[in-house]
């Protein structure tokens, strides 16, 4: 809606020109003030379209208020009337940008044609100034999108970075990293981004990365309260899919420096972290380098000892279940700890079962350190020991060709749904295993280069123009076109249309 507001020092001509838009139904809402001071204190603490101003008034005159107004905001349409019809009046509204000097008693006609005109006008600027916003944001999450991926950024990239996030000193963000086992954020991004605003507030920013992953920024909290919210956020996401989900939370970012540090630390988390789970990982607090352990897991593990030193398969599986349920139990565990305790138990049957070829232990255990779910975890090491206690023989593990099976399997079926736990469930492997293996083989993660595959290939059909962008959408596997638009300008700094007309 465009506001008016109507200046004058007499009620009736005020009532007058607001009775004159009414008549013509123009799409404006209108206020009053009765001199120039009271006008220049709406302005500053109320966006105004268009300013009509008398020019006769006690305390400020028509003609210094339009300069102020001027300075102030120069998108602001000033319209100044007057019965005063000398030029050296219409001099000064010229030099106040006025767009127009009408002569009372207003003439309609002449009226309706400068309304006509200066509401066309304010809507066209409205329009070029939303889409200039709309620019600001998109290039504003591009910048984001490009940090938060890298964790890198170039003179130029940290320069508009303090810009956008330090404009002035002791401002202070927390950045909020959270992935999901599953792609959440292509199903249920809206209901995600109203669990945010509930929770988190309206000023926190959402850039999304891929379909599992996605960045939340927004100004620092106390780590306890925030840590209570977004328990809240995860219940209900739990209620509305089931799907699990990790969530980083950075310390204090107060610097670029700052930020590339939690970037690096974060990515090293979730190299060290036991799966998703729910958890939510305070990137200052996380374990201070203190491993948790518990009393009845060294029992367990001394019990299974035991059996093993006793050489009775039997004995050794029945400990071993004993020795894994009690590992589930705990609450929390140190992935390193729990690592190395398991590993003691592989080297001990290894120990003393004959005829096992040191290579294929060695390749298992090398798989059961790169676990990065504890359920998945106790899987791989099940398998080893019923390996060793079987002295059975396994194909050893080309972790190149499982590579290669998988980039095959994407770049084959790349029109579906296609999630980590798709492909592993494909190459009948655990899929904390899964992602391990393709990012030591390929240096990226698997999200990543389904998200490559995907995008290259939505380039492509738009070069080819035969099918609509709905359909190309579709045909990449992205039944959220919206989602699937933004993916697209985030990846290639333009939407799909732009690129096709640009193409």
């Amino acid at each position: 809606m465009i506001k008016i507001l109507i200046v004058d020092d007499e009620r009736e001509e005020r009532e007058g020109i607001d009775y004159l838009l009414k008549r013509y139904q123009y799409p404006v809402e209108t206020v009053q003030a009765a001199n120039g001071a009271e006008a220049s204190r709406y302005i500053h603490s109320h966006k105004v379209d268009i300013l009509f101003t008398d020019v006769k008034m006690p305390v400020m005159n028509g003609l210094d208020l339009a300069k102020e107004v001027n300075e102030y905001d120069p998108q602001v349409k000033i319209i100044i009337f007057s019965a005063y019809g000398e030029f050296e009046y219409a001099k000064q509204a010229l030099e106040a940008n006025a767009v127009s000097y009408l002569l009372k008693p207003i003439e309609l006609d002449e009226f309706r044609r400068l309304m006509d005109d200066v509401i066309d006008s304010v809507n066209q600027c409205k329009v070029l100034y939303e889409k200039k916003q709309q620019d600001d944001r998109q290039n504003r999450k591009n910048l984001f999108y490009k940090v938060l991926t890298s964790g890198r950024v170039d003179e130029k990239e940290e320069e508009r970075l303090c810009e956008i996030l330090f404009p002035r000193e002791n401002t202070v963000y927390g950045f909020l990293d959270i992935e999901f086992m599953g792609n959440y954020f292509e199903r249920q991004e809206e209901e995600f981004l109203h669990f945010v605003k509930m929770y988190l507030g309206e000023q926190t920013e959402y850039i999304e990365i891929y379909p599992n992953k996605a960045f939340l920024i927004m100004p620092y909290v106390n780590s306890k309260l925030l840590e209570e919210q977004l328990r809240k956020l995860l219940r209900d996401i739990k209620i509305q899919t089931g799907d699990e989900c990790l969530i980083l939370v950075s310390s204090q970012v107060t610097a670029i420096d700052s930020l590339i540090e939690q970037l690096k630390r974060m990515n090293e988390i979730h190299t060290e972290v036991l799966g998703y789970g729910d958890q939510i990982i305070l990137v200052g607090d996380y374990y201070n380098r203190t491993e948790y352990y518990a009393a009845d897991v060294e029992i367990a593990s001394k019990q299974l000892m035991t059996a093993i030193e006793s050489k009775n398969a039997d004995l050794i599986r029945g400990q071993n279940k004993q020795f894994a349920s009690c590992i589930c139990s705990l609450e929390k565990v140190s992935r390193l700890y729990i690592q190395n305790l398991l590993y003691s138990i592989v080297k001990a049957i290894y120990d003393i079962v004959p005829g096992i070829a040191y290579e294929k232990v060695l390749i298992s255990a090398e798989a059961l350190f790169q676990e990065n779910d504890l359920r998945t975890m106790l899987q791989e090491y099940e398998r080893m020991i019923e390996f060793m206690i079987d002295s059975l023989e396994h194909e050893k593990v080309d972790e190149s060709r499982i590579v290669q099976n998988i980039k095959n399997l994407v770049e084959k079926e790349y029109m579906k749904d296609i999630s980590l736990n798709y492909v592993a469930d494909k190459v009948n492997l655990a899929p904390a295993y899964v992602s391990y293996i393709f990012k030591k083989e390929t240096n990226q993660t698997l999200v990543k280069f389904i998200t490559d595959v995907k995008m290259q290939k939505a380039k492509q059909l738009l070069e080819e123009g035969n099918l609509k962008i709905v359909q190309i959408g579709r045909a990449c596997g992205y039944g959220n076109q919206s989602y699937f638009n933004r993916l697209f300008k985030n990846y290639y700094g333009v939407t799909p249309k732009q690129y096709r007309e640009k193409a």
